[in-house]
């Protein structure tokens, strides 16, 4: 013969401390779970790696310098004649100038490597501004600037 099922006994302190607990853990899942890649949020490691800024210096000194050794290698170019002639524009262009940078912030993309466009504001030897926006590539675990026009006709920081 069935019985009577038991009268359950509940305890409000307890019940809050459950609900309380319930709470907390799914805060905290949520949390979790926004910052992961793959629930389209962002987390540390989606942050553009160091260097950026470096590589923007490295240009700005190349031109003060007139070194086409280090534009090609801040354009991560091959030392090959198209690429030489085109620093060379570039140092006949732009170079010389006693440069200082004042600022160049810098917006990032992200599209399988991370890219960025650094609005560099200068000022030359005589306090001029001077202004350029300056394409960066992060490639081969560092940061280029984008200088060169391949002979295939793309423009890369890069070697075709």
């Amino acid at each position: 013969m069935p019985t009577a099922p038991e009268k359950l006994t509940s305890d409000p302190e307890s019940d809050m401390r459950k609900r309380t607990a319930l709470i907390v853990a799914v805060t905290l899942l949520t949390a979790v779970g926004c910052g992961s890649p793959d629930a389209g949020g962002t987390s540390e490691s989606d942050s553009p790696p160091p260097g950026a800024s470096e590589a923007v210096e490295r240009y700005v000194d190349a031109l003060n310098d007139r070194d086409l050794p280090a534009l090609l290698k801040i354009g991560a170019a091959p030392d090959e004649p198209w690429s030489r002639e085109q620093a060379d524009e570039l140092i006949r262009s732009k170079g010389g100038k006693g440069l200082t940078i004042t600022k160049a912030p810098i917006t990032y993309d992200r599209m399988g490597d991370y890219m960025g466009t650094a609005a560099l504001t200068a000022s030359d030897k005589e306090g001029r501004p001077v202004r350029e926006s300056v394409e960066l590539l992060h490639e081969q675990k560092r940061w280029h600037v984008v200088l060169f026009e391949s002979p295939s006709g793309n423009k890369s920081s890069s070697a075709p």
